[in-house]
């Protein structure tokens, strides 16, 4: 004699998949690295303050300001736990980095800084981040956009440097 199966019925799915779906809700509306869908209210337009030419601008935004800004283009996989945590990780960090949405708070200093480190990632293909490219392959920085970078980078720390030295009481970063 055959022992007797249990049938799932249609009703045991549907419980299941709204249990799944409830569960699905709850874990989205955590943000175990903070919430950056809420910083986003306080940023502006990026570089403000800043000698960039469209060009740059528009690469900028197009390939940067995802996790460097508050511009940050969300697609619904960032809106699903436990993907949307790492993609929030990742935003924060970029944001903790480089926020070019609030590029006119860093002192000049920093700022120097900062675009010492931009040039370099840039013209090392080290950014964008290798698992941010696997979704958005577009991202990648082609070779033209790269030395764009490079050069709107050097040409902007150098004007940074400039107006600082024109400031006796700043000290002139190296």
């Amino acid at each position: 004699m055959r022992p007797k199966r249990k049938v799932i019925t249609g009703t045991r799915i549907a419980i299941a998949a709204g249990v799944l779906f409830a569960v699905e809700l709850v874990l989205s509306t955590l943000h175990p690295w903070g919430n950056p869908h809420v910083e986003e209210l306080g940023g502006g337009p990026i570089l403000a303050g800043t000698d960039t030419s469209a060009e740059a601008v528009k690469v900028l935004t197009a390939k940067c300001a995802d996790c460097h800004s508050t511009a940050t283009h969300w697609p619904l996989y960032s809106r699903v736990a436990p993907v949307s945590w790492l993609v929030e990780r990742d935003v924060m960090a970029g944001r903790d980095a480089l926020d070019l949405s609030k590029w006119a708070e860093y002192s000049s200093e920093s700022q120097v800084d900062l675009l010492s480190r931009i040039a370099s990632e840039a013209r090392s293909g080290e950014m964008p981040l290798k698992q941010y490219l696997i979704v958005h392959p577009d991202a990648r920085l082609t070779p033209s956009e790269q030395e764009l970078v490079y050069n709107w980078a050097k040409q902007e720390r150098k004007r940074v440097r400039k107006a600082m030295a024109s400031q006796p009481d700043q000290p002139v970063a190296k």
